[in-house]
């Protein structure tokens, strides 16, 4: 435990109105968590001012002194600790992150982490080039829409429904998609389509794949029990020469204008 005090006669800015002021009204203690120092939690009490303020006009009578890189407003970590805690908490979340912060020394519940991770800001969302649009289940029949940053496989947003003209709407917002990377739903191709009629729309390889395994087993399906026909043989055999070749060897998308039907 280290005890440390702010130095008197110094003025410090008040937190409502950014006026400064030295007119003390009184003096508190406040304990503050920091990361542990040779593997021993450390705590710090630090004995601060609570000072008038001098601005007739603040809504605020009285404030409390923050020191500038140690103290923030209803805080009881220290901003280097708080940093170590969200950090952990974006990498490990919950349960995994209470267990790494565990072994340094720092307890904290998988709830806390949990939500100090839901208090970290989002980064600035920046348009993506390669924008991949799929859907998924919420409950029962419910469903949502996900927008992927295709190229960091990054979440952009998501909503419940899937609603062309919402995702019409949100390509206007963020111009700049070159290529909308979809499964073959009709109501996406027109949603991208008249939010974003210059992209050019792909088929991403999961559905590409999957329409190719679900129309080879139509054709075996067909013939079962039978002895496949020269006919059949060949159907199936451009079928699978046509998607191989605009698939490439690695399974990657086929490419198709913004106006073709999937």
């Amino acid at each position: 435990m280290v005890r440390a005090r702010t130095k008197s006669g110094v003025p410090a800015e008040c937190t409502g109105c950014g006026r400064l002021s030295e007119w003390c009204h009184s003096r508190y203690v406040r304990r503050l968590a920091d990361v542990s120092l040779g593997d021993r939690p450390m705590r710090i009490d630090l004995s601060v001012r609570r000072l008038y303020c001098e601005n007739v006009m603040c809504p605020k009578v009285t404030f409390a002194e923050q020191v500038a890189g140690l103290t923030v407003r209803y805080q009881r970590r220290t901003p280097q600790l708080q940093r170590l805690v969200e950090d952990v908490g974006v990498v490990l979340a919950g349960r995994g992150g209470a267990r790494m912060l565990r072994i340094l020394n720092i307890r904290l519940s998988r709830c806390t982490v949990l939500s100090q991770l839901m208090r970290v800001p989002l980064p600035p969302l920046e348009t993506p080039r390669v924008l991949g649009v799929d859907d998924f289940a919420l409950y029962g029949d419910t469903y949502g829409t996900l927008l992927v940053d295709a190229t960091t496989r990054l979440p952009l947003t998501l909503w419940e429904g899937r609603d062309a003209e919402q995702l019409s709407r949100w390509l206007r917002e963020h111009p700049g998609v070159e290529v909308a990377c979809r499964d073959g739903s009709l109501t996406y191709r027109q949603g991208i389509a008249g939010g974003a009629p210059d992209a050019v729309q792909v088929s991403d390889r999961f559905h590409l794949w999957q329409g190719l395994s679900r129309r080879v087993q139509d054709i075996a399906s067909a013939h079962r029990g039978w002895r496949m026909s020269v006919r059949a043989k060949a159907q199936l055999a451009s079928f699978l020469f046509a998607v191989l070749f605009q698939a490439g060897p690695q399974g990657e998308a086929r490419s198709e204008s913004a106006g073709r039907t999937p």
